[in-house]
């Protein structure tokens, strides 16, 4: 059944005028109703960020090679045996790299998107808290961001977008942040903030958290389930769940808690089924394009719920590459380049490419000077912006490939020349956060005098 624009109109105004009862109304109404409040809910103003974590610390100066020169001799003698042989050029158009720069082959669908300047790359960006030199850092009078080389601290760090506990951001990460600000998420689906990797601090705010799900299946309560007594155990949690009421507070929060898990899950289920396949086939025995594959589908159902945000987390482990980095490093690019290709493709066929933006974020950069059969923890690294907005081109300074450059620390580890901060801010303000909530948002900010736009729409 379709209802013009007036007719929705009228619906709505005759059910929240009391016309009718929401307790009273039939499934057939309760239909009518949430197409009538999606379809009249206002999504040319839709956008959805989505976070690809790359787990562990990926060696982003082995994603770009210098392509001649004297500079491709320093890239060549301090990563020794690994090394790029072949790099695909690109040119970028802000700025005359020396020597040229290059994807490394397994990058070939990001050189694709970089070409048609969908794709931006941030150069020597990571956790700084103030802007620091080597000198600063020789002469220990750097304010510098707590456990550096650490994952787990510095996971939370990119996350969090702030030093520890700035602006009592401490149990909080930007995205969270950022809706907490723009109130988008009072009395939304729950599909606005969803995780595809489990917990992560990114998307937790005062007021909103994740709600998970995983790329295969949506998980429902298991307790009956694949038990010699299920169909005895069924319905009678069903009745636990459903018709019991509880005067306890203790126990009422939790019934609260598992009904609305259930529920939610499935009426994701439900939704879900609806949806008609996309003729693009998802990349074979790549997670991480499960993940966005899962991703697009719930973006199209976030669109007919009317939702104007989302943001959405997945991640990629295996980039700890101490060993064997030869090897593993070319494989998880490929899983990289292949799942952030597949998933622009089916923004295109659903007509969210200039709505959605997808970037990446790792637990630090790698050092440039071999460990032996890999490399150890760095600091700075490169990270991918993706998106039809998106104005791409190559952003920031790219640092010699040399120990003796005012940008490298003992083993290569690079200062950033970029703030994360300053990377967060172009997305949260294309996001729809105001400038007089920046500071709030990055406590860090104001320290640093470059704004970076990294959209031209």
């Amino acid at each position: 059944m379709s209802l013009s624009l007036s007719e929705r109109r009228a619906f709505l105004k005759y059910i929240l005028c009391g016309g009718m009862g929401v307790a009273a109304l039939s499934s057939m109404q309760m239909s009518l109703l949430n197409a009538a409040v999606a379809q009249s809910s206002d999504t040319s103003n839709y956008k959805a960020l989505v976070c690809v974590f790359l787990y562990g610390g990926n060696d982003s100066y082995n994603m770009l090679r210098p392509m001649e020169g004297q500079s491709l001799l320093e890239y060549q003698t301090i990563r020794q045996n690994l090394a790029r042989e072949q790099a695909l050029a690109i040119f970028p158009s802000n700025q005359q790299i020396h020597d040229g720069i290059g994807f490394v082959p397994e990058l070939i669908g990001m050189k694709t998107l970089f070409d048609q300047r969908r794709l931006a790359i941030q150069a020597n960006v990571g956790t700084l808290i103030r802007p620091t030199t080597k000198t600063d850092i020789i002469n220990k009078v750097a304010l510098l961001p707590s456990d550096l080389y650490a994952h787990n601290s510095q996971q939370a760090t990119w996350q969090r977008g702030a030093e520890l506990n700035q602006n009592n951001t401490g149990s909080t990460g930007w995205a969270g942040r950022a809706m907490d600000l723009l109130q988008s998420n009072l009395n939304a689906p729950f599909i606005e903030n969803v995780s595809l990797t489990g917990h992560n601090l990114w998307q937790s705010g005062m007021n909103t958290s994740a709600y998970h799900v995983n790329s295969e299946t949506i998980d429902t309560l298991k307790i009956y389930q694949h038990h010699a007594y299920a169909s005895l155990r069924k319905p009678l949690l069903e009745q636990h769940i459903y018709e019991m009421t509880f005067s306890h507070p203790l126990a009422q929060s939790y019934h609260h808690t598992v009904k609305s898990a259930e529920d939610n899950a499935q009426a994701l289920i439900g939704d879900l089924s609806l949806l008609a396949p996309l003729e693009i086939d998802i990349p074979s025995n790549n997670a991480l394009a499960a993940q966005l594959a899962r991703v697009t589908d719930l973006i199209r159902l976030g669109k007919q719920q009317g939702l104007s945000r989302q943001v959405f987390f997945v991640g990629l482990g295996g980039w700890d590459t101490h060993n064997n980095q030869g090897a593993n490093h070319p494989q998880l690019l490929t899983l990289l380049n292949d799942a952030l290709f597949y998933f622009y493709q089916t923004h295109l066929a659903i007509g969210v490419e200039n709505e959605v933006v997808s970037f990446t974020m790792s637990d630090f950069g790698r050092t440039l000077m071999p460990n032996g059969d890999g490399t150890d923890h760095g600091w700075a690294g490169h990270q991918i912006i993706l998106g039809g907005s998106v104005q791409g081109d190559l952003y920031g300074f790219l640092p010699s490939s040399t120990l003796t450059n005012e940008h490298a620390l003992n083993g290569g580890r690079m200062i950033p020349s970029t703030s994360s901060e300053q990377m967060f801010a172009s997305l949260a303000r294309w996001y729809g956060v105001a400038e007089g909530q920046m500071e709030d948002l990055f406590p860090n900010l104001q320290y640093f005098d470059q704004d970076i736009d990294y959209f031209s729409v």
